[in-house]
């Protein structure tokens, strides 16, 4: 009896560890999933428990330039799981981390064979972001959920230029990353349907789409010089206002705008989000603020859109002289639109940018900083 029970016993431990081998991406899961763990700890020393992985010796590295996730500090590491071994790049603030993004150099897991581990896990999936058919996008992002997860995404990579190649990223969040602008035109957010349903996210760069939204809020020749409010809920901008109409707000606290009437929105162009700002009086729209939500890579060249789009772009005034910011005044015009000002602002960051706009109806300007400068007068150019 006992011979043939060790034989039994034998056998199902023989049968466990054949099983154990062929599904390595168990394994894996466990490892890229412990991020969204609820009881997770993202502080760079806590990170050190993560499973499997051996790091780089604290403290984490700080970038001269952020990474494209809006991460300035890095720290690598090396991962043994399956049998394969993959390199490891954990991106965050100073003392914590955010997103994890693992390079496998060994023999593919596979992405059907991880999404099937995946669902062995107890976790629901949902492919919120594809390739467009046909184009060099390499990569799908599948929102994960669980009970004993917080929510987040997963992008399993297994194109590289066009060359088999394995990667994952998991973006703890509930939102998804936003795309590069090159990105843009190579991936669609519509991925339940059919290939060809997938469209891409924009077909526009974003400084395009910008340009596009400008111009429609400037007031034609042939209209009113400045808007009522309802015109301007009507405007095909693509914002979306908050509230019924203007509130009372201070704006010349944080706007330098003294008008005593507002309304708030937010628009998204191209994959940026940008928080809108109305002021005026009572019955009429007299500017028009655009604030960005984040950075984007440095390059763009939005007024020079609008000179190929038939607009004189006159510089009338520039800001302080500032190492890491641009505030700079244009007198804006064209036979279609009267004439206005606008004011572009650039907060830099090493090689990326963060954009603000203001459109003054009126064709004023607002009362002068001590510090500003005339055109030609200082490097104001």
């Amino acid at each position: 009896m006992r011979s043939r029970w060790l034989v039994a016993c034998a056998a199902t431990l023989a049968c466990a560890a054949a099983v154990r081998a062929a599904a390595p991406e168990d394994d894996l899961v466990r490892v890229l999933a412990a991020p969204l763990a609820k009881n997770f700890e993202s502080d760079w020393s806590s990170v050190d428990k993560l499973r499997s992985v051996r790091w780089a010796p604290l403290p984490p590295k700080m970038l001269q330039n952020c990474a494209p996730d809006g991460g300035c500090f890095t720290r690598e590491g090396l991962v043994e799981v399956g049998g394969r071994k993959l390199t490891l790049v954990a991106t965050g603030a100073r003392m914590m981390a955010g997103n994890f993004y693992f390079r496998n150099t060994g023999a593919a897991f596979g992405e059907a064979a991880v999404l099937a581990a995946l669902k062995r896990a107890g976790y629901a999936i949902e492919l919120k972001r594809c390739p467009v058919p046909g184009g060099p996008g390499g990569q799908n992002w599948y929102r994960l959920t669980s009970a004993r997860s917080e929510p987040g995404h997963l992008a399993i990579q297994t194109s590289c230029k066009g060359q088999p190649c394995e990667g994952f990223a998991v973006l703890p969040g509930p939102e998804l990353p936003r795309l590069q602008p090159n990105q843009l035109k190579m991936y669609s957010e519509q991925c339940s349907g059919g290939a060809a349903e997938r469209t891409a996210v924009s077909t526009v760069m974003p400084h395009e789409q910008i340009a596009k939204l400008l111009v429609a809020l400037m007031p034609v020749v042939n209209g009113p010089a400045l808007y009522d409010w309802k015109a301007l809920a009507l405007t095909t901008t693509g914002i979306t206002w908050i509230g019924a109409g203007p509130q009372k707000m201070d704006l010349m606290s944080f706007k330098n705008d003294p008008s005593p009437m507002g309304q708030s929105g937010d628009v998204k162009l191209s994959g940026r989000q940008f928080s809108v700002l109305a002021g005026g009086s009572a019955t009429q729209v007299k500017a028009v603020y655009l604030d960005e939500g984040g950075l984007h890579p440095r390059g763009e060249d939005l007024l020079g859109v609008l000179r190929k789009q038939g607009f004189a772009v006159q510089l009338v005034r520039c800001g302080p002289v500032y190492t890491e910011s641009i505030n700079n005044w244009y007198r804006v015009g064209s036979a279609t639109v009267r004439p206005l000002m606008l004011r572009q602002s650039l907060r830099l960051d090493g090689k990326q940018v963060q954009d603000t706009y203001a459109l003054r109806f009126d064709g004023s300007l607002p009362a002068r900083d001590p510090r500003d400068r005339d055109p030609g007068v200082n490097a104001c150019k």
